[in-house]
């Protein structure tokens, strides 16, 4: 199968695994080892960090040490990429963590003390920690595995093999790196087919695991699993009950939607119900998020969540975005194109009109010059260009007149040639 790394819904649903696993974070923070909520969660902060309101937590700490790397190519199995993945865990930790699951600031640490590579390092203390214990199958592999998804989307032995490589950094026991091959593939085979299958992977786990995860995703789909879906520190449990939550939701059946409209509400309610489930709240749905993301892209993920969403190392929703995108494209072996975004680098289809346009993903994120978030919209049969608020009152003057900005920076929007909205960097004459 070819995948076309310029395809736009190719493109979109990559941009949200990230996105919807931070989302899936920040909704699951305020209860993670609490009551959990009885109707939908919010994104009010506190948990174990505490967290600011929207903030997300180690899940996606983890992951975008693992995004920065992907986001350049190369697919997370080298000696030096595991290497670049292993020392920015290392940091994270010294730097930046917060919240660190109590398997991975083992490893962690007790890495600090051996020599050699950080790869090298990292994998040696986790095999020493199984072989002491034989109970390093903790979720904290699955929780950031969503992004290894995007690294080859045009070859699942490969992802797969980086699911391995980035799972065993920190969690030796095989059940871990099993998880993570059939989430991460779970999450290519969303984004390349827009499906929601986590057995599409089986057939990359040994044979004599294949009938047992079968078994397990089977317990999940149960209205009632056998499985205590609230002891979910344990990377099966977490992954049962990942799943389960997209399962029942009410929008989805027999294998798909009852109908396409339908996918709207899919996401937020499949996240509402991971955290639900109890436990370890905002890893369960983070796992949840990222492939929900996968299947539905950036269009149904709630635009407040997009916007309040931000964490270390001082990033926010368009960041991610744009880390999902990188990965996919440079992943297929795209690097270079007639058309580049000047805000975040995706390689777009040429357009001889607009050869320095915004992609429509960080055009998404215009704001006015007080940071508030507007749409742009054509004015219908007459023409022309406007902007608006999210409560649908009109935007400043200066920003109707095409003045926007994108994370501080300065651009002009204005109505597109062919219809629609574009967005690009000033020009001489750009209204002031």
């Amino acid at each position: 199968m070819t995948t076309d790394a310029l395809d736009g819904n190719v493109l979109d649903r990559a941009s949200g695994v990230l996105l919807g696993q931070a989302c899936g974070d920040a909704l699951g923070v305020p209860y993670e080892f609490a009551w959990p909520p009885e109707g939908d969660a919010q994104m009010s902060g506190g948990g174990l960090g505490p967290y600011a309101p929207g903030e997300w937590s180690d899940d996606t700490q983890m992951a975008v040490c693992i995004a920065r790397v992907s986001e350049r190519g190369g697919g997370l199995t080298s000696t030096d990429e595991l290497d670049e993945v292993a020392a920015a865990f290392e940091a994270w930790l010294a730097e930046g963590a917060t919240d660190v699951g109590t398997q991975t600031a083992s490893v962690l640490r007790a890495a600090a003390t051996l020599s050699g590579g950080a790869a090298e390092r990292l994998a040696t203390a986790s095999s020493v920690l199984h072989e002491r214990t034989q109970k390093t199958a903790g979720n904290g592999a699955l929780m950031r595995t969503g992004v290894v998804g995007l690294v080859a989307l045009d070859d699942r032995e490969r992802t797969a093999r980086a699911a391995r490589a980035v799972a065993e950094l920190t969690h030796a026991d095989p059940l871990a790196a099993e998880s993570c091959v059939l989430w991460s593939e779970a999450i290519r085979a969303a984004v390349t087919r827009s499906v929601l299958d986590v057995r599409a992977g089986l057939d990359l786990l040994p044979v004599d695991r294949q009938s047992v995860w079968e078994a397990w995703i089977a317990d999940a789909e149960r209205a009632r699993p056998e499985a205590d879906l609230r002891t979910n520190g344990f990377t099966v449990t977490a992954f049962q009950a990942a799943w389960h939550a997209i399962r029942h939701s009410p929008f989805f059946s027999a294998g798909e939607f009852t109908e396409y409209d339908a996918t709207v509400s899919h996401l937020p309610d499949a996240l509402h119900r991971a955290v639900r489930i109890g436990g370890d709240t905002d890893t369960v749905a983070a796992i949840a998020g990222a492939l929900l993301g996968a299947r539905h892209g950036t269009r149904f993920i709630p635009r407040e969540w997009s916007l309040a969403v931000h964490g270390w190392p001082g990033m926010r929703g368009i960041d991610l975005s744009r880390l999902g995108r990188l990965t996919a494209q440079r992943g297929l072996g795209l690097f270079e194109g007639a058309t580049r975004c000047p805000v975040c680098g995706t390689v777009g289809n040429a357009s001889a009109r607009y050869p320095d346009r915004v992609c429509t993903w960080c055009a998404a994120w215009v704001t006015d010059e007080q940071g508030v978030p507007v749409s742009l919209y054509n004015v219908s049969f007459s023409g022309g260009f406007t902007a608006q608020y999210d409560d649908g009152r009109a935007a400043e003057q200066v920003t109707r007149a095409g003045r926007v900005l994108i994370g501080g920076t300065e651009f002009a929007a204005g109505e597109a040639h062919m219809g629609g909205t574009v967005v690009h960097p000033l020009r001489e004459g750009t209204p002031a």
